[in-house]
């Protein structure tokens, strides 16, 4: 039998969690290192090579959003001068034209999304295209969100419910609530949460979602947590199953 290698020995004895964090990490493809010369916003740098890099599976708000700023300073402390490993996190670009990558920095290999989101300094906000590390950054999350961090403290960035969310502008949010009814229609499923409220999963999705053990038919009756874009007239629509959290059986 070959002997473990150094740092998966160390893990085993130890228990360090963060180390399956790092092998996940490990396991993405590195697309090169560069360095930070500039932070366009919390979730966008710009590098010595004239790159623009969307940082992948978050999003920062807007500068001319509350906490805005102050998310743009927070990655500027952690990133701007400093070398940074690209690791890709599926397409190469997002639906905007822009490259995305998961950044690590190369001196400490600390991983800049999972610091963002603990601090609430970032969401997580995935697309089909670029979504690895999800769940590891949907924990990230969670716990700066429980332990009320960042922008957490704000009612601007609160979970909302169906009552709410049918109110709310149009915009990137997270809703809490109860799936009372699956509607089965020609191009899609949708997911009613009452109140007027509806997530619409197209149709070419489903076999995504089904695979990842979020089926929609089995959706009914849950208590559900959903991350999109909310429209006019207070609908989400939702094209890959990182978007549905499972809060409670029924």
């Amino acid at each position: 039998m070959r002997p473990l290698p150094v740092f998966l020995l160390i893990c085993a004895v130890l228990g360090l969690g963060g180390c399956g964090e790092a092998a996940r990490l490990d396991s993405l493809a590195s697309q090169g290192k560069a360095k930070v010369v500039e932070v366009v916003t919390g979730d966008m740098v710009r590098t010595d090579a004239g790159e623009t890099i969307k940082l992948a599976g978050i999003t920062a708000p807007r500068l001319d959003d509350p906490y805005g700023e102050a998310s743009r300073e927070r990655l500027a402390e952690m990133v701007l001068g400093q070398q940074v490993e690209l690791l890709a996190a599926g397409a190469a670009t997002d639906p905007f034209g822009r490259r995305v990558a998961q950044l690590r920095l190369a001196k400490g290999r600390r991983w800049v999304q999972g610091r963002m989101l603990q601090e609430g300094a970032a969401r997580v906000r995935t697309f089909p295209e670029s979504r690895a590390l999800a769940s590891m950054m949907l924990d990230r999350e969670a716990q700066a969100r429980n332990r009320g961090r960042g922008l957490w403290t704000l009612l601007d960035y609160r979970v909302m419910i169906p009552a709410e969310a049918v109110k709310a502008a149009p915009g990137f949010a997270l809703v809490e609530g109860q799936v009372l009814k699956v509607h089965t229609g020609a191009d899609a499923r949708l997911l009613d949460l009452g109140h007027g409220f509806t997530v619409r999963i197209p149709a070419r999705a489903i076999q995504d979602f089904d695979s990842a053990g979020r089926s929609p038919a089995a959706l009914e009756g849950q208590l559900v947590r959903v991350r999109g874009s909310i429209g006019r007239g207070g609908d989400m629509r939702l094209d890959h199953p990182e978007g549905v959290e499972i809060l409670k059986a029924r």
